[in-house]
């Protein structure tokens, strides 16, 4: 339960996937919040809606691995490669900082904590999620 806390659980689960990864420092924990019309449809049901990923900024793609509500590793993952973002936003919030993807059909706004009780890498990385080549590309 909760594997995604531990840095090293992610390594290992990145490695044993064969997933793009350059380094540790480049891993995240994020989540797609449920869209108005889920929550204008199914009420306060439509919370289950919201999508919670590592998100591993790789040599030649974003990956989004999916995660359960309690925190485990699904065994689906999202990719997205670098050639088919046209754009890149970021929002620096007080609590949160939102990255947008924007790719040709579809738009991927991910919400990232700056802080989170047991995943103490979690701030740091952020920080030099910036400093990636293709954020440094975009922004």
């Amino acid at each position: 339960m909760n594997k995604s806390t531990k840095l090293e659980n992610i390594i290992a689960y990145v490695k044993e996937h064969d997933i793009d990864f350059i380094d540790s420092k480049y891993v995240l924990y994020g989540r797609m919040d449920a869209s108005n019309l889920n929550l204008f449809l199914l009420g306060g049901l439509g919370a289950l809606t919201m999508k919670q990923f590592v998100i591993i900024f790789g040599e030649n793609q974003l990956t989004l691995i999916l995660l359960t509500l309690s925190g485990d590793f699904k065994e689906k993952a999202m990719t997205i490669l670098y050639e088919d973002i046209f754009k890149i936003t970021f929002k620096e919030g007080i609590l949160v900082d939102v990255f947008t993807f924007y790719t040709e059909d579809r738009k991927f706004k991910v919400k990232c904590n700056k802080k989170i009780v047991g995943m103490s890498w979690q701030s740091e990385n952020l920080k030099t999620c910036l400093d990636h080549p293709i954020m440094t590309k975009h922004l």
